[in-house]
């Protein structure tokens, strides 16, 4: 249920790169209708009279029809004028000539990205008489561009229903779009375009970079900040053949257009409410069951509130404008699942239940032995507590005091008969994720030769995942555990100044910020030592019981690779040069970024055991065993394990450092782009584009790298490398022992980033456009991207 109020509507390589950059630039220079300009677009066309015959030398006035703003050119001696780039928006053209009579064409909806063309037929006549023209259906064909997509306006979409209000789900309508089924951004809209995974996309929002550049896109998508549907003037979805102006990713390119302010106050309200008040549906999974009596439980909790506004108008009318949006989002849902947890009996010693051969209880007999005999004794056999086929229970003593207490932290079982051994607890929790997000933007036009913009956009969402044995004992899955961040801050400045009317250059600078962050909900509590296990690391937000892995029971403890903390910080500077030229128009520009991402995401900071059963089992004879079992063992450690870490017989131990990864990378890139209409009816897009994607350097030189130099059975080679900075760092003689063992060598370079850069990262783009009827438009291209 909704309602809506409207209110009114990085030094010598550098060098060469840079110098390479330029010289591509000069080789290819040497402009008709330019492509879009990111964000904003293009509107030109040709001005002929009756007979067909160009009319050079008409001056040609463009109106923005919201701001008011205007520019005014001349049709040069091939007919054709040019205005690039413009922002999108409601546009009228008029044409005067002395001699003919004034045109005007109204009502023209400049799309992202798009060259709209907009001719003229000049009649003989009076100046003063004038012609007005509304726009036509021909005017919406795409005639310049080879380049495959699809606009979304903003009526499209605030009509399309979206689960969370996510514009870029909208984007999964386009051709050659399919869901990304698999990636973690599956729920936020990431999508697959012409077989190309998602992390492969490229997001702009004005014109500035909008990708997450997270190791393992812990945000949960390919993207940084997501404005609300209301607050985009459109977007466009490209997914192949676009010019040389886009690079950075090969798959589809989202690009998308926050609004401005106008003359005009507008803005609207929204409010978007779901709860299992209005009719949620009860989920078969949540009840519990006492053998074949099952118990429906109550409808889970679900509220989701999600409730905003936005607000545009003018500060100096033609001149100053700004717009706001804000969002917040609620939501409270429910999550259950079926897990194991020990029984009555186990918590005991007593194992008894695992030799029944009720298959409804156990679906197999589970013999298990002394820990350690290697099945030559049964459990409990030295105490009298093992009848054959009856009982297997621990003898006195042999039960560590910790893993008891740990053992009975569990949940009791509330799901099955007495006595069954699996799935017999289940949970039904809730989970909170609250989220606002709001952007601003000032648009300022001083003089018809200078247009600006800034525009910043923030984003924080909070959530919390109850862990399903309990805060102490934990359970949980990693990404769906504890409580998470996801942060994001998104910047735009513009500066646009025409130099000439066949001379326009363009400055941006953008600026992007994220941190996302899983913690389990004990990160800040040593619950380890709490419990009684010795050894184990305890750091604030590094807290929680080991990652313990228990066979035949649910495993407890926190995630593997908790806490996992990010952090990203993304530079970019952008210039693009547009030059009018007869039938030609060029288009070139430099693109850098510099991208430093943080990340802390060790394997297990805390330690992580596993009991798989293997001490209380026989290896030879299958069914035998129980990791419970094992746990609950007073035996010694075994060789390897941290002592005192943990109590029973574990089969696996690990233990990691608590690090942080700080990595660092400059993307930079330069294009040159012509578009050439050959004839009135066709157009020829050429364009070249070079990529440098710099190798990741880490900023204290905390990696290496290794690679093999020979390969033969006990007889292959290979190299260790480490930055020339680490000299000096001490390495333990047994690594060093092994390295010799192994035929390895040891090897530092002054190359911080350990592998070299490529230098032949080129990228040429060809399409053409053919204007078979006004309307029918044919298109072909071909790039490497």
């Amino acid at each position: 249920m909704f309602g809506r109020l409207n209110l009114a509507t990085r030094a010598v390589n550098r060098s060469r790169q840079l110098l390479l950059m330029v010289a591509i630039v000069a080789l290819l220079c040497g402009g008709r209708h330019l492509r879009a300009q990111v964000d904003q677009g293009t509107i030109t066309g040709t001005a002929t009279d009756t007979q067909g015959a160009v009319v050079p030398g008409a001056k040609v006035t463009l109106t923005q029809l919201d701001t008011g703003f205007v520019l005014q050119g001349t049709t040069n001696n091939a007919g054709i004028y040019v205005f690039s780039p413009v922002k999108i928006g409601r546009y009228s053209v008029a044409i005067t000539m002395p001699g003919f009579e004034s045109v005007t064409h109204t009502d023209l909806t400049l799309d992202v990205n798009q060259t709209l063309t907009v001719d003229f037929t000049l009649n003989p006549g009076n100046v003063t008489q004038s012609v007005t023209v509304q726009a036509t259906a021909a005017e919406l064909l795409q005639k310049e561009d080879a380049s495959t997509g699809q606009v979304v306006s903003s009526q499209v979409i605030n009509d399309t229903p979206l689960a969370l209000r996510n514009y870029v789900f909208i984007a999964q309508l386009a051709a050659g779009v399919t869901e990304a089924n698999g990636s973690r951004g599956q729920g936020r809209g990431d999508f697959n375009a012409n077989g190309l995974r998602a992390e492969q996309n490229n997001f702009i929002l004005d014109g500035v970079d909008n990708n997450s550049n997270q190791v393992d896109f812990l945000n949960g998508a390919s993207f940084v900040v997501k404005p609300p549907p209301d607050a985009l003037a459109e977007f466009k979805v490209q997914t192949s053949d676009y010019d040389a102006e886009f690079g950075h990713s090969a798959g589809a390119v989202v690009n998308a257009a926050i609004k401005s302010g106008t003359n005009e106050l507008h803005g609207d309200m929204w409010e978007y409410v779901r709860n299992n008040d209005l009719g949620v549906a009860r989920d078969f999974f949540n009840r519990t069951c006492n053998g074949s009596v099952c118990t429906p439980g109550q409808v889970p909790p679900y509220h989701q509130n999600q409730f905003g506004a936005t607000l545009g108008g003018p500060f100096l009318k033609d001149k100053l404008f700004w717009f706001g949006d804000l969002e917040v989002l609620r939501i409270i849902s429910p999550t259950n699942g079926t897990y194991t947890v020990p029984t009555a009996l186990m918590r005991t010693g007593d194992f008894s239940e695992l030799l029944s051969s009720n298959p409804t209880l156990n679906g197999h007999v589970t013999t298990l032995y002394e820990p350690g005999s290697g099945g030559a004794t049964p459990l409990g056999a030295p105490c009298g507590n093992n009848t054959p086929g009856v009982t297997q229970k621990f003898c006195p003593g042999e039960i560590d005091k910790v893993a008891e207490n740990i053992l009975n932290l569990y949940p009791q079982p509330n799901n099955g008969p007495t006595g069954l051994t699996s799935n017999n607890y289940v949970v039904n929790t809730s989970t909170g994720d609250n989220a606002v997000s709001w952007d601003g933007r000032i648009d300022w036009n001083p003089t018809a030769k200078d247009q600006a913009f800034f525009r910043m956009s923030y984003y924080n969402e909070r959530g919390t995942y109850n862990p399903p044995l309990g805060t102490i004992l934990d359970g949980g899955g990693y990404g769906s555990d504890g409580s998470n961040v996801n942060m994001g801050e998104n910047y735009a400045l513009s500066y646009t100044h025409t130099f000439t009317p066949t001379l326009i250059n363009e400055f941006r600078f953008g600026y992007n910020w994220g941190h996302p962050q899983w913690v389990p909900l004990s990160a800040n509590t040593n619950v380890s030592a709490q419990e009684g296990l010795g050894g184990i690391p305890y750091s604030p937000g590094n807290g929680g019981l080991p990652n313990t892995a228990i066979s035949g029971l649910s495993g407890i403890g926190g995630p593997q690779w908790y806490p996992a903390i990010e952090y990203e910080n993304v530079f970019q500077f952008l210039d693009n040069v547009t030059k009018v030229k007869g039938r030609h128009t060029i288009k070139m520009g430099v693109d850098y970024q510099h991208v430093r991402v943080a990340t802390t995401a060790p394997i297990a900071p805390h330690g992580y055991y596993d009991f798989s059963g293997f001490y209380t089992s026989n290896p030879s004879v299958s069914n035998t065993g129980f990791g419970a079992a094992d746990f609950l063992a007073d035996n010694d450690t075994p060789a390897g394990a941290p002592v005192g870490s943990a109590p029973g017989s574990i089969d696996n131990a690990e233990l990691t450092a608590f690090f942080n990864i700080d990595n660092v990378r400059w993307y930079r890139a330069a294009y040159v782009q012509d578009q050439w209409r050959v004839m009135p009816k066709l157009t020829l897009n050429v364009g070249l584009r070079y990529e440098n994607f710099q190798p990741v350097e880490e900023r204290h030189d905390h990696q290496s790298l290794w690679y093999p130099t020979s390969i033969a059975p006990g007889a292959g080679t290979s190299n260790f490398v480490l930055a020339a900075s680490q000299k000096n760092t001490y390495l333990a003689p047994g690594f060093l022992n092994l390295l010799a063992k192994d035929h390895i060598n040891l090897e530092y370079t002054g190359t911080r980033s350990l592998v070299q850069p490529q230098y032949t990262q080129f990228a040429p783009r060809v399409g053409l456009d053919y204007t078979v009827t006004n309307k029918l438009v044919a298109r072909a291209g071909f790039g490497l991207f």
